[in-house]
């Protein structure tokens, strides 16, 4: 923003900063779309996007001193992600050499997370290690907090909203939005051996199916189709109740995208339910949450409050299993074969060959879908690190989310939050009640397409005709069980009750020797009671 003795000027500006992403090329493509709409919906008010490619530290000063900027304001990344925090220290470091103001604010989430007026922390005394660690008791704080109203969005700008000179001619030209996914530069400090799989513009430009396409416009046109026109399915939606296996349309509303990258606020999603939740038939059941569509909405503030505290307590633990207080220490092994099998979908069970082939076409997968495959990498089946699907997840996911998706892991691999690892999601039996014929499998993996639906779960179990009748030779159009499920899965129960027994004996092993400690001795003066454990409070 530049100011004037009469008037200011206002610069909408973007950074597409290489180093803040995890990047593969359908959510590259995504994210400029995004940038694009935006851009578009500026001009229609007067205005424009500035995108500027590379360092913030580095981009926005130079953009400063070019445009007189006295003002600055920006979207606080609360979470604490460890390169979020230090980005946003080093650009107020460089405003204030600059002598520019910097203001954030704290809207990614339907309250602020941290010590803030309205903030979930705030409403904890203050102390980040103190919030809540259940959907429930995490339901109960936000009752609290101004009767559990959710505030207003505030309403999009209009042309009004820009001054005049809010087009500057002398810039027409620049700064304008990348028009291709290679015009974002390497990201800083990592060679190609670090980050795969490395694209080029022949990769680029191959034709992408994503379940969605980018942009503001595009998310308040979902979010009218699928929950403002239909008020009683809005009303009566159960999570739960949603299929991971249809192949005509999601059943779900797929507006995670959209509010993972900031072109929709939680906040305008949760009043849209709100609206139509209203308008739906009194004779309409209404659900309510965590299952309902609000209750995705509180999940998601959950989620993030979660690695607020993590980090708060022991910066830059949230997706990792070291330091991480709300991770248990699980020995995971480490192979490679069985990862690139299941990342590649070649594991032999068709279902979870099927998730993760619509996965990397279209960068999505049902939330059952996420359950199955979670599952079946680490504690169901392949024994490996929910850090390397997280990871993985990461830069497939057109809704990758920090705090999301690293919660989600932790709760499929029961090393936080969830702990019945005697459940056991079945890559044969989970699906097939709902899809018997499966059709979710011939969709995705077309090579089993013409088995008997008797076979299309369990390919192996059929004989040598039927298999050469549907065209299919194992080991060579499609791979057998890398595992053994029902042999494994036993094996896994078995090393998760002692890694569970283990995080108990340590438990009890910190507490007797904190114990120890404060107890003092016996014949001398008496003590102070000893204090709570040291809290972190955040500013």
């Amino acid at each position: 923003e530049k100011n004037s003795k009469t008037s200011g000027a206002i610069y909408p500006v973007y950074v597409v900063d290489p180093n803040s992403y995890q990047l593969l090329i359908m959510r590259a493509n995504f994210i400029l779309e995004c940038v694009k709409d935006l851009d578009n919906s500026l001009r229609e008010r007067g205005s424009r996007l500035y995108v500027v490619t590379g360092d913030p530290v580095e981009e926005l000063p130079k953009l400063w001193k070019e445009l007189g900027i006295t003002h600055m304001t920006h979207e606080a990344d609360e979470t604490g992600e460890p390169y979020a925090v230090q980005r946003d220290a080093h650009v107020k470091d460089a405003a204030k050499k600059a002598g520019v103001s910097v203001i954030d604010f704290a809207s990614e989430t339907l309250r602020p997370l941290g010590n803030r007026e309205g903030g979930y922390v705030a409403n904890v005394g203050g102390f980040a290690n103190n919030i809540p660690t259940t959907m429930s008791s995490f339901q109960k704080l936000l009752s609290k907090i101004d009767r559990g109203s959710v505030p207003l969005p505030l309403e999009s700008p209009g042309r009004d909203s820009f001054p005049e000179q809010a087009l500057n001619d002398s810039l027409d030209m620049k700064y304008r939005p990348l028009e291709h996914p290679c015009d974002i530069l390497w990201p800083r400090g990592y060679s190609r051996k670090e980050i795969g799989p490395v694209w080029d513009r022949k990769t680029a430009n191959k034709k992408t199916s994503p379940i969605v396409k980018g942009g503001e416009s595009l998310a308040l046109a979902q979010l009218q189709k699928t929950v403002t026109a239909r008020p009683d399915w809005t009303a009566s939606f159960e999570k739960p109740k949603t299929s991971c296996t249809e192949v005509s349309s999601p059943s779900t509303t797929v507006l995670s995208p959209y509010l993972s990258i900031g072109c929709i606020s939680p906040r305008t999603a949760w009043h849209a339910v709100s609206d139509a939740n209203a308008k739906a038939k009194s004779k309409t059941s209404r659900s309510k949450p965590p299952v309902s569509l609000h209750g995705q909405l509180l999940w998601r503030d959950f989620n993030n409050l979660i690695a607020h505290s993590a980090n708060a307590q022991a910066p830059g633990s949230w997706g990792q299993m070291q330091n991480n207080v709300y991770c248990r220490d699980i020995p995971w092994s480490s192979d490679p074969a069985l990862l690139t099998a299941w990342k590649e979908g070649r594991t032999g069970y068709p279902w979870i060959d099927a998730c993760m082939a619509q996965l990397r076409t279209e960068g999505w997968i049902h939330h059952l879908g996420r359950h199955a495959v979670a599952c079946f990498l680490t504690r169901g089946d392949l024994w490996q690190s929910w850090e390397v699907g997280a990871e993985f997840f990461e830069g497939e996911l057109l809704d990758a989310d920090y705090a999301l998706n690293n919660f989600n892991w932790l709760w499929l691999s029961c090393s936080g939050f969830f702990y019945q690892y005697f459940r056991c999601y079945s890559p044969v039996a989970f699906q097939k009640k709902n899809d018997p014929n499966g059709n979710y499998i011939r969709k995705w993996v077309p090579e089993l397409a013409e088995l008997p639906a008797k076979y299309i779960y369990e390919p192996w179990t059929a004989n040598i005709s039927i298999l050469k009748k549907a065209g299919v030779k194992l080991g060579v159009d499609y791979p057998r069980p890398i595992v053994d499920h029902t042999v494994v899965s036993k094996e896994n129960m078995s090393k998760m009750k002692l890694a569970y027994d283990a995080h108990k004996n340590a438990e009890a092993s910190a507490k007797k020797s904190k114990g120890k400690q404060t107890s003092g001795d016996a014949s001398g003066p008496p003590k102070k009671k000893a204090k709570k454990s040291v809290q972190t409070k955040l500013k």
